[in-house]
């Protein structure tokens, strides 16, 4: 639904642009007839505005219903925070759960080791209380796609090196301290990392694609794409939660520390 009434609102945007477009194209020698064919084409465009305008409020109505939805409720206030922040320890977590029901549901021969999300893509915090859709859209309001790579351990070292020297981002499924903005005592899933083992850490394509610095991800041995938003997938997570009666929440665990 939400992919045909984009579609609409683009449609109503390329006319709008046409019609506004086309005015000026009918000029004549003749200043009178050119005079009268203006009026006329005002008048056309005036009728057919009246339209558009109509049309996009009729879509409006409907997005902002979309957007009002109540989806969940957060037990506390959630805020990003440097080394690890309650927010971002959630989204970390719900990918991690995300990733992992994929790849089950993919039958894969692995699961997902680590999550990496950039705190920069987090743009709100969440306010304790009702959650709507809209509140997500400008949490995540860009279109991150979810990616799974497989590394091999002495890659994924540098690639939290990396989060070391921004002094932490959200991170899922592993554990480390910073000290002078490098990443130390780096252990997955309770265990210290293998240089030649393959890891699977879960991302957005952004970072993937090395943005943000993060080009670590350049040595990857195995990328799968999974073709789902990060933000409609958080909002789906959220809303099953909601309806187990769950409630958003999250905890400070020490996964990211820094070293004296």
């Amino acid at each position: 639904m939400k992919k045909n009434l984009i579609t609409s609102l683009l449609y109503v945007l390329v006319v709008s642009v046409m019609i506004s477009c086309a005015g000026p194209a009918k000029h004549t020698a003749n200043q009178v007839e050119s005079h009268y064919s203006v009026n006329s084409d005002l008048d056309e465009i005036s009728t057919i505005d009246t339209s558009l305008t109509n049309l996009i409020n009729s879509y409006k109505h409907q997005l902002d219903g979309e957007m009002n939805t109540i989806i969940s409720v957060a037990e506390m206030d959630l805020m990003t925070g440097k080394p690890e922040g309650l927010l971002s320890n959630f989204i970390a977590d719900a990918m991690f759960d995300i990733g992992n029901q994929y790849c089950a549901d993919q039958k894969l021969d692995h699961g997902v080791d680590v999550v990496l999300m950039n705190m920069g893509g987090i743009r709100t915090s969440l306010s304790k209380g009702e959650i709507s859709t809209g509140r997500v859209y400008e949490m995540l309001p860009f279109k991150n796609k979810l990616v799974i790579v497989g590394m091999k351990g002495k890659d994924l070292i540098n690639l939290m090196h990396r989060v070391a020297y921004f002094g932490g981002e959200g991170v899922s499924g592993l554990r480390m301290g910073i000290k002078d903005r490098k990443a130390v005592n780096v252990v997955v899933a309770g265990q210290a990392i293998e240089n030649d083992k393959i890891y699977h850490v879960m991302s957005v394509d952004y970072l993937v694609n090395g943005g943000g610095g993060f080009t670590a991800f350049e040595q990857r041995e195995t990328f799968r794409h999974m073709h789902k938003l990060l933000r409609s997938e958080i909002i789906s997570y959220m809303s099953e939660m909601h309806k187990r009666g769950e409630k958003i929440s999250a905890k400070k665990d020490g996964r990211i520390y820094n070293v004296e």
